[in-house]
């Protein structure tokens, strides 16, 4: 016999993950099924959603960008997804980020130096005409381009 609740994988358009899982999220609230959890993971083009197959059906049914149910997935391939990396594991010198806190909030700026111990960063303001070094948490920045990105584009490739 097959079982009713568990954790389940849906196929989405890639790029639009957290705006399917709101949605879903959304219509589960509303019509009061039962939807215990909508997982979004690094893995692009999936959704995880945890509950009643059948509330997911209806919670999903009509819901733009997601596809196909793919099936049920065990607690224990989705255990390395659900531990969070530090945000400063994705960040290289040179790398240029938003600042998403404080007052420098929307300026973009270069990332000078990391400090992985106190997940701190140095960076410059790109908008600056003086060059201003600012301390930040890695939490406040949102990454714009790899320092990769720029070296491929320098390349050629």
């Amino acid at each position: 016999m097959l079982e009713k609740v568990g954790i389940f994988c849906f196929k989405v358009k890639k790029g639009q993950e957290f705006n399917a899982a709101e949605a879903v999220a959304t219509r589960a609230e509303i019509k009061h099924l039962d939807v215990k959890t909508v997982l979004v993971t690094e893995i692009q083009g999936y959704l995880f959603i945890e509950g009643d197959v059948e509330d997911i059906t209806q919670a999903v049914e009509s819901a733009h960008y997601i596809g196909k149910q793919l099936g049920r997935v065990p607690v224990s391939e989705l255990e390395g997804h659900l531990i969070p990396t530090p945000v400063i594991e994705g960040l290289k010198k040179n790398d240029i980020v938003e600042i998403v806190n404080g007052p420098f909030k929307g300026s973009q700026a270069r990332i000078s130096s990391i400090y992985h111990a106190r997940e701190e960063i140095t960076v410059d303001l790109l908008t600056s005409s003086v060059t201003i070094p600012i301390v930040l948490h890695a939490d406040s920045v949102k990454l714009i381009k790899s320092s990769e990105d720029e070296d491929k584009e320098e390349l050629g490739l």
